[in-house]
């Protein structure tokens, strides 16, 4: 089966799915990782300024960063769009972002297609609008997904936290325990990036699951994922 995985910048891949990526394609599954913008408009710890003196931009460093951390999960191909980092505007929603995604959907004709749930996981402009328009572009590829999940992860140490609801709408999990080092390992190529917050989250769980929501699923969808080996349905062993 093919699995497409869009997000808007590198790094996103890697805090909410990498396990499910490496399982993946350690099973023989073909995935492809898109994420829409370099991140080239985000700032760069300290302790990366000796690569970006190597790489010349922020959004060059990055790429190369998300393709050290896809290697270490065992992903080969992914792709990196011309948006910019954090001017995506509403137009580009409903238009050439929509139309880009359409694009990719019917070139690669996925079988499963994953991006952010709607909120940006902590409403993250750049996150809303790519989320906004992959569902979009699912509703009108001419090749749509059998299956169609919105992937959710949850910062716990934020000032927003006030208006999240008190529970996630999860239908399935996967179980990516066997491989936090792995993630942790991935995790670490992005050096660029403040990744403070989900290595402790990740560190401080015996048990780490990542999250996804059925968003919508075919009659042929709904055969494939009650019986794919890796998607757990919540409320069942």
């Amino acid at each position: 089966m093919k699995h497409l995985f869009i997000f808007a910048h590198p790094d996103d891949e890697t805090v909410a799915t990498a396990g499910t990526l490496h399982k993946l394609v350690k099973a023989g599954e073909d995935v492809l990782v898109v994420s829409v913008t370099d991140g080239g408009g985000g700032e760069v710890q300290q302790s990366a300024q000796p690569s970006l003196s190597t790489y010349h931009s922020v959004g060059e460093l990055r790429k190369h960063e998300l393709q050290d951390a896809l290697t270490v999960l065992g992903v080969k191909h992914y792709n990196v769009l011309s948006f910019q980092d954090g001017k995506i505007t509403n137009e580009m929603v409903w238009g050439e972002l929509r139309s880009s995604l359409i694009d990719v959907i019917d070139s690669y004709k996925p079988d499963f297609v994953y991006t952010f749930d709607h909120s940006g996981w902590y409403f993250h402009l750049d996150h809303v609008a790519t989320s906004i328009a992959t569902t979009w572009a699912v509703q009108q590829a001419k090749f749509p997904p059998a299956v169609f999940f919105l992937v959710h992860f949850r910062v716990n140490n934020t000032k927003w936290k006030y208006v999240y609801s008190d529970k996630m709408p999860i239908t399935h999990t996967v179980d990516v325990t066997d491989v936090k080092e792995l993630k942790f390992n991935a995790l670490d190529k992005h050096q660029s990036q403040n990744l403070v917050e989900p290595r402790r989250q990740l560190a401080t769980e015996t048990e780490h699951k990542e999250l996804f929501q059925l968003a919508s699923a075919t009659a042929h969808g709904k055969t494939l994922l009650k019986h794919h080996w890796l998607f757990q349905p919540v409320g069942q062993k």
